[in-house]
């Protein structure tokens, strides 16, 4: 029902870079280039609201800039180009004409941008930019903007968090700005502090989610008519999120758990008058991530992933829910997102990715009723040549049911060469999405196991918060009956198993070989964390408002379990070769872990490779540290697994 351009994506690729080569050559040039280390050629892809244009950031001469492309022919109407250190963030349209931009600044030696809260509005040909809200504004703010909605043809509602030391003056508000003057007007004032904003359908702010001192969440709510803000009283779990509003102003769509869902989130409607619910949509065994309303307001379906991601349509006289149906049929193992849409839905971009698909776009046209390839983000990325994934279940020791994937080298399946990559967080997840990191070593003839251990988000409250107070415990024991499993069911060779993550990953990678010293042959710590207690005195965590109960709430309780769970104090339980990766600007795990874990093994003189970059944050940003990082991976991999078969 919804055919492919007959043409072959790499078809329709080159035929659009044809029309991109109009004067500015926005080619990728990227020849001998590490793939999996360079950043995407295309992302934020957005409609005008009329659909006359298609504006997405781009690469161009090693920078990000943003080009607009005319639908009617596919030929670039234009670059808009930003100066070194002034570049490009997210973006919205605010009209048919017109686009607002998040701004960054790249200052010093740091490698990746740094948003400044700034907002910059700028004609889709590049003429008129002005700064409409931040420090350099006509109205000058010290403090951060983002975008919330259009408010007609000349203003936008910005949701705006001050920068005041004084709490009080930090309360988040909404203000109306003049997208042409930078002119504001409040809007309203919420009464809690870094807050989120949701408007309802006559753009008015109705909620504001935030958290309180000891890290919980609290939301406020304004009734239709009402001036003032009160507490949001409902019978939800906490961490309940409403994401909309029906046709009725006091209906609102809440993404939440009752007492008959186990911490589960589904989704509801509920009354706001008289506190009435009704359960419109809930898996069972896995969280709703989110929900999918169009830009009416109207429902449409909501998603889940436990394993693969599901879409299930709730309103099936939706308009698009024929499309939906269409589309699941057409991309049934991949992950489709509706990216952008005109307000009468007469066009729609979508992107398609898994594991082992590069994200793609694709524009689909309702009075043609087709969909037609785009371009890929990742274009110089053969899809063809990218290993395939499978979603696995297990039992942890203590019985508790484990998700995860496992990606295989191609023709591949037995006794082979194993890498283990714990993700971050810990209270986040693994996703089916594709990943650079698997694929890196999965094309090199690696197996990769990624598993959702206790602790991770998206199977309800009660497995999430099994693993507070585990990081260095239960948690590190699912990854490794993960490892174990990945062994028993003769994936794994058992004398060539590495483990290597980021971020908590990074932690993994030292304190998972310190519980099993025989089971890991190589260990690689990217931007880790080795000393809990760290976490109070260094890093951005602890800079916030709730950072010291938020770390009170996950971490060990007592200093003496904290100590018993830092890898850095427990060095002398190491045998596995070690590898420590880090940037020394990094904000949240700071440079310290790594040069705490670093003396810790000079004292024992403990051997262990060492790559630091100046100016890097949590994760580098800069292409040729990337190829670097990813090449001496592939070498410490090699020389003690023994490089696999080819």
């Amino acid at each position: 029902m919804f055919p492919k351009n007959s043409a072959t994506p790499r078809a329709c690729f080159a035929v659009l870079l044809v029309y991109f080569l109009m004067g500015v050559e926005l080619a990728y040039s990227n020849a001998g280039v590490d793939p999996f280390a360079l950043h995407p050629q295309y992302s934020n892809v957005a409609l005008s609201p009329d659909g006359k244009y298609l504006a997405m950031s781009t690469e161009f001469e090693g920078e990000p800039q943003i080009a607009v492309l005319a639908l009617e022919g596919r030929k670039l109407s234009s670059l808009i180009r930003f100066s070194h250190t002034s570049q490009p963030g997210a973006f919205e349209w605010a009209n048919n004409d017109r686009l607002v931009v998040s701004l960054a600044i790249r200052s010093g030696l740091s490698e990746s941008p740094l948003f400044t809260g700034e907002l910059y509005a700028i004609n889709r040909d590049g003429t008129r930019g002005k700064h409409i809200f931040g420090r350099r504004a006509v109205e000058p703010r010290y403090a951060s903007g983002m975008m919330l909605a259009p408010d007609g043809d000349d203003h936008i509602l910005v949701q705006v968090y001050p920068w005041s030391r004084n709490s009080s003056d930090r309360l988040t508000e909404v203000v109306r700005v003049n997208i042409n003057t930078g002119k504001t007007r409040r809007v309203v004032r919420s009464d809690l502090r870094g807050a989120n904003f949701l408007l309802d359908r006559d753009l008015e702010p109705r909620f504001a989610i935030g958290a309180d001192d000891m890290a919980n969440q609290i939301i406020s709510v304004k009734q239709v008519g009402e001036l003032g803000w009160s507490n949001f009283e409902s019978p939800f779990d906490s961490d309940s999120t409403p994401v909309g509003f029906a046709d009725n102003p006091d209906h609102v769509y809440v993404l939440g758990a009752t007492g008959q869902d186990n911490g589960v989130n589904g989704l509801y409607r509920y009354d706001l008058k008289t506190n009435e619910y009704e359960r419109l949509f809930h898996k069972g065994d896995a969280d709703v991530q989110s929900a999918a309303i169009d830009g009416d307001g109207e429902l449409i379906g909501v998603s889940t992933v436990k394993a693969y991601p599901e879409f299930h349509l709730i309103n099936e006289e939706h308009e698009l829910a024929g499309l939906i149906g269409s589309l699941q049929a057409t991309f049934p193992k991949d992950t489709v997102t509706i990216t952008s849409t005109t307000k009468n839905n007469d066009y729609i971009v979508l992107v398609v990715s898994s594991p082992n698909k590069t994200p793609e776009y694709y524009l689909y046209t309702r009075d043609t009723n087709r969909i037609e390839f785009l371009f890929d983000a990742f274009p110089w990325v053969d899809d063809a040549m990218l290993a395939p994934t499978t979603a696995f279940e297990l039992q942890a020791r203590d019985g508790m049911t484990l998700y995860g994937y496992l990606t295989l080298p191609k023709g591949q399946s037995k006794n082979l060469p194993t890498v283990v990559i714990p993700h971050g967080g810990p209270h986040a997840r693994d996703y089916w999405r594709y990943d650079p990191m698997v694929q890196h070593l999965a094309t090199a003839g690696y197996a990769v196991l990624q598993v959702n251990f206790r602790g991770s988000t998206g199977y309800g409250r009660p497995f999430m918060e099994a693993g507070y107070g585990e990081w260095g415990r239960n948690i590190q024991h699912d990854i490794i009956d993960a490892t174990r499993w990945a062994i028993k069911d003769g994936v794994a060779d058992p004398d060539r198993i590495a483990i290597y993550g980021a971020s908590f990953g990074g932690y993994s990678a030292v304190q998972a070989p310190i519980l099993e010293p025989d089971l890991y042959s190589a260990a690689i710590a990217y931007v880790g964390v080795y000393d809990l207690d760290l976490l109070y005195t260094t890093g951005d965590i602890e800079t916030t408002r709730w950072g010291a109960a938020y770390l009170d709430k996950t971490l060990p309780k007592t200093e003496d379990e904290r100590k018993a769970q830092s890898p850095v104090h427990r060095v002398k339980e190491l045998k596995t070769p070690l590898f420590i990766v880090h940037g020394e600007d990094d904000p949240r795990a700071a440079y310290d872990h790594a040069l705490a874990l670093k003396d810790a093994l000079d004292e024992i003189d403990y051997p262990y490779e060492w790559l630091v970059k100046d100016g890097e944050g949590h994760g580098f940003y800069n292409v040729e540290n990337r190829a670097e990082l990813n090449k001496k991976v592939l070498d410490f991999l090699a020389k003690h697994l023994s490089a696999p078969e080819s």
